[in-house]
């Protein structure tokens, strides 16, 4: 089933290449997915053999211990390293970095959530742990959450008023499968986030 995998997969990938301080073992397993039929066939893998799946995001701030990860790791770029933009919507992969989003915004002349400008995340990072600054939290503009099922299965989540919390997201939904994993329930998500034209923010 790896090998049917077209992006990259590696054995005992030292993770103090893909962490911003440098440090941390190797990954048993190192899956760069170059889309999301990828993704798929590494968390399929993994249900097979029953290996735990931990993701890695932009690698900001993250402590590996030096013996490594056991089981599979995902690092989330290539195809869910994107962002499209529809009108003043737009649909972030879960690799996407933050402060890139918003630049991208920017130039696009849309604005909204610069509150969330220099916090060094990814879509997927922020929105797990609800990032965000006194002026605001990226849960404030999320609209809707895409995700995949253990079975491979797409999923779609609508965030309600218990959703975020300080530091912290929850989903709470029925699932077809075994009980919800965070970490398998993480490496699908696409990110949607309302903007507002850059002419209608506020002046301070």
């Amino acid at each position: 089933m790896l090998g049917e995998i077209r992006g990259e997969v590696r054995f005992k990938e030292p993770l103090s290449f893909h962490t911003s301080l440098r440090i941390g073992g190797p990954a048993d397993i190192f899956v760069v997915p170059q889309d999301v039929e990828d993704i798929r066939l590494a968390l399929g893998f993994a249900e097979r053999e029953q290996l735990p799946v931990e993701i890695v995001g932009g690698g900001n701030n993250l402590l590996v211990r030096d013996r490594g990860i056991r089981g599979v790791v995902l690092k989330l770029e290539g195809c869910l390293g994107r962002a499209d933009f529809r009108g003043e919507e737009a649909v972030a992969g879960a690799g996407v970095g933050l402060s890139a989003l918003i630049r991208e915004a920017a130039a696009l002349n849309l604005g909204g959530i610069e509150c969330l400008v220099g916090i060094p995340a990814t879509i997927g990072g922020a929105v797990a742990m609800n990032a965000g600054t006194p002026d605001g939290w990226i849960g404030d503009f999320i609209s809707a959450v895409y995700f995949l099922h253990p079975d491979g299965t797409l999923g779609e989540f609508k965030p309600n008023n218990g959703s975020f919390g300080h530091r912290a997201f929850s989903s709470r939904r029925k699932r077809r499968s075994r009980s919800p994993s965070p970490l398998r329930d993480a490496c699908g998500r696409i990110r949607r986030a309302r903007w507002r034209p850059a002419s209608s923010r506020r002046s301070a």
